[in-house]
């Protein structure tokens, strides 16, 4: 047992010696992207599409506005690449063939760890962004027990057809992407990150 205990001290320490590659990624290299379609779904048939002015966010499912410049910028974006392929743009009343959704989504959720001396924790870990991403401190409940908050954010960005919707029934989404990572709310990078999932849905096209 002696020699398989040295080999998993050894890879224990050579890879807490090892940098981490993650954390050395900028915020737009750590982005991830992707992108769900229907099958059997017909583009060009499709001509008018709507889309609000403002952004959605939903915060462990309460959900609000954000309407900022940031939020206008990456509306305008959404637009600009829709009628770059050829679909035009109209008001929600005007029945439009395609409905379209851009949401801003935060999970949090509430974790028990173990922690050797509840009393040591970090008030500045994790400053959080945004609508509430990043990790908040452990307080100690005694016992060694502590208690993390977690939260995920990401972009989600919908395509709903209500050309095909009958009567009484709810229209069906045909199409959906997420972008994660980190610099999500750097409107810098805006541009990068919407022209992602559209250039891995190129079957979006009326043209």
């Amino acid at each position: 047992m002696k020699p398989i205990l040295f080999s998993l001290l050894l890879v224990a320490f050579v890879a807490a010696c090892n940098p981490d590659p993650i954390k050395d990624l900028s915020a737009e290299d750590s982005q991830v992207f992707i992108t769900n379609v229907q099958s059997g779904v017909n583009w060009k048939s499709y001509a008018t599409f709507a889309l609000p002015d403002s952004v959605l966010t939903l915060n462990n499912q309460r959900s609000g506005i954000w309407n900022d410049p940031r939020a206008s910028r990456m509306v305008n974006l959404v637009t600009t690449n829709m009628t770059q392929r050829g679909y035009r743009q109209v008001m929600r009343h005007q029945s439009p063939d395609l409905a379209m959704n851009i949401i801003g989504i935060t999970n949090t959720q509430n974790n028990l760890v173990a922690n050797p001396n509840p009393w040591l924790w970090d008030p500045t870990w994790g400053a959080g962004w945004g609508w509430g991403s990043g990790w908040g401190p452990g307080w100690g409940w005694g016992g060694g027990v502590s208690v993390v908050q977690s939260s995920e954010t990401y972009w989600y960005v919908e395509i709903v057809d209500r050309k095909n919707a009958l009567n009484g029934q709810q229209p069906r989404a045909i199409w959906n992407a997420q972008i994660r990572g980190n610099g999500l709310l750097d409107d810098t990078l805006f541009n990068s990150m919407i022209g992602a999932i559209f250039s891995q849905s190129s079957y979006i096209n009326k043209n």
